[in-house]
């Protein structure tokens, strides 16, 4: 009977563990369609659901009952009313130097526009989960499974210049590139709770660093 209890309790914390780490897994936007429409660098707009691989830089738009696949090299951009977040988005294709010497059109999604443009490339990381025993007795590291994690990449866009760079290091490039205004920034951050991990704050001061700056055409 012990051993049969002992083998029920194993399999139901099995369970549990395997339950919640699906409810954990965070539901990423890019596996969704989404009302939207796309600027093709031809001059046609195109409306209908549009689901998006950033790793390729590609999308589909379903309409007019066919489904059609467009890469960055033929996309403007692209705007969307995301049904997962609950709020519009818009994408731009830029050009950017992965990797070699050479550009090419890239996906970036809009977030602050001005002086200095913040942009993201949202990347897909993994973590391990591990359940823990029955009523929390140790942890069972043989049973660990892998959960998505949605996380941003922010780049910015030197509209003077007209070209996108990546923040390696968030506050550091940040307060280097908004250094013209330092006081008002820092004082801002300061009155503000600014944290640099979170992008609502970063579209905030953004938007306050580019409301001090000339507008560029």
């Amino acid at each position: 009977m012990k051993n049969i209890f002992f083998v029920t309790l194993f399999i139901f914390s099995f369970y549990l563990f395997f339950a919640e780490s699906k409810a954990n897994a965070q539901q990423l936007s890019r596996d969704f369609w989404h009302d939207g429409e796309v600027n093709l660098f031809s001059g046609e707009t195109l409306k209908g659901k549009i689901k998006y691989d950033l790793d390729t830089d590609n999308i589909q738009l379903q309409y007019n009952n066919t489904i059609k696949s467009f890469s960055a090299f033929q996309v403007e951009s692209f705007q969307f009313f995301d049904e997962v977040l609950k709020m519009p988005r818009a994408f731009y294709a830029l050009p950017y130097k992965k990797s070699g010497n050479y550009e090419s059109p890239t996906f970036f999604e809009l977030l602050a526009e001005g002086y200095l443009t913040l942009l993201n490339r949202e990347i897909i990381t993994y973590r391990m989960m591990y359940p823990t025993g029955f009523w929390g007795w140790g942890y069972r590291p043989w049973m660990g499974t892998s959960v998505p994690v949605l996380d941003d990449s922010y780049y910015v866009l030197l509209m003077k210049e007209e070209k996108v760079v990546k923040l390696v290091d968030t506050k550091k490039d940040i307060l280097a590139l908004m250094q013209d205004k330092a006081r008002e920034v820092e004082g801002f951050v300061a009155a503000n709770r600014i944290r640099f991990d979170r992008r609502e704050d970063l579209v905030r001061l953004f938007d306050f660093y580019n409301s001090m700056k000339p507008k560029i055409n």
